[in-house]
């Protein structure tokens, strides 16, 4: 969907922010730009909504060069989430929400249902928050308000740049859940700048490692995790906080050898010892089968921590549960997978 070709910028004072970076964001993806200060992580995401132009190469959008577009439209058509949340402080929120809707000529009983939906869905009500001043919201509230204000006028694509950063850990912890659950619900094309390692293997259906403005290494959190293409990569991994607050697809077993089909289940070609999972025709998840008996499990979402994922294993007792983005099964997580994992980073710990 957006597609960075060659793309090459030299400021006037000879300082080269990027170096012939070249890679593709998919539709209805998260990507998460991340790097030490100054590797050109925002330099990147400004290129795509034109607040900064390459010295070279080409940025595209549904493989159209994004200076075809008209300037306006192509911003209209880009929700832009600031760490500073820059609220408008002498405007209501509602009126903050509608600014682009309003702009783009949205009929006011069409505006005002679009603001009621957005509320609701990071958890504003909207009888009581729509008439507050930004002033009277607190710094959490404030950001998800900067969030549905970006998504108002229903754009494709969201930048996202360092948004949480400013946060009380419990605020940001909350808010990434919030973002995890409401991009699976509205599936936009997510761009995200963070300095937080945890934060983008949170967040990041891949993850994209800068520095000095060019790229390391552009790839899936569990691949990022296990598979570093070089001794940069691990060291920024390790920074870390923690390994219990890896996040479960990091670790999942993806090859698919706990995993049936729903139709193989029913046709009798599937072990009659054991336990593994289901899956129906159309992804999602269809339960799994213990000894020949199928049986309704708990699901771990892809984005839950190890230290979550360990309480639910304790809980109910299984011994591996199904991994779903969404409403697709993607993958299995057994207690052996998290016991190893945490046993091998012990290990480098340890050396």
């Amino acid at each position: 969907m957006i597609t960075f070709k060659d793309v090459t910028k030299t400021y006037p004072d000879g300082t080269t922010a990027l170096k012939d970076v070249n890679f593709d964001v998919r539709e209805g993806e998260l990507l998460a730009l991340i790097g030490p200060s100054g590797c050109g992580k925002t330099t990147t995401m400004k290129m795509i909504n034109r607040l900064i132009e390459p010295t070279e190469g080409l940025i595209e959008i549904h493989n159209k060069d994004i200076k075809e577009y008209n300037i306006h439209e192509l911003r209209w058509n880009i929700g832009y989430v600031l760490q500073e949340i820059a609220l408008f402080p002498h405007m209501t929120i509602e009126e903050n929400i509608a600014v682009v809707p309003e702009m783009k000529k949205w009929k006011k009983k069409d505006l005002s249902a679009r603001i009621d939906e957005l509320m609701h869905m990071v958890g504003l009500d909207p009888d009581k928050h729509r008439k507050r001043k930004p002033s009277e919201l607190s710094g959490g509230q404030q950001q998800r308000v900067g969030v549905i204000r970006a998504l108002a006028a229903d754009p494709e694509i969201i930048l996202m740049d360092e948004p949480f950063s400013a946060l009380d850990p419990i605020s940001r912890e909350q808010l990434q859940k919030d973002i995890r659950s409401l991009q699976q619900e509205i599936k936009k094309t997510i761009v995200f700048v963070t300095h937080d390692m945890d934060e983008a293997l949170a967040l990041g259906d891949r993850i994209c490692l800068m520095k000095e403005g060019e790229i390391v290494q552009l790839d899936t959190p569990q691949n990022l995790v296990l598979n570093p293409v070089n001794s940069f990569v691990e060291d920024f991994i390790g920074s870390r906080k923690t390994p219990w607050q890896t996040a479960v697809d990091v670790i999942m077993e993806q090859s698919g050898d706990a995993v049936y089909s729903v139709d193989d289940y029913e046709s009798g070609r599937v072990p009659t010892h054991g336990m593994f999972h289901l899956r129906k025709s159309d992804g999602t998840n269809g339960g799994a089968v213990i000894d020949g008996r199928r049986e309704v499990v708990p699901e771990l979402d892809n984005g839950m921590v190890l230290k979550d994922a360990v309480a639910l294993f304790e809980k109910h007792k299984y011994d591996s549960l199904p991994v779903v983005r969404g409403n697709k099964l993607i993958g299995t997580l057994s207690y052996k997978d998290i016991v190893l994992f945490l046993k091998s980073q012990s290990k480098e710990e340890e050396v």
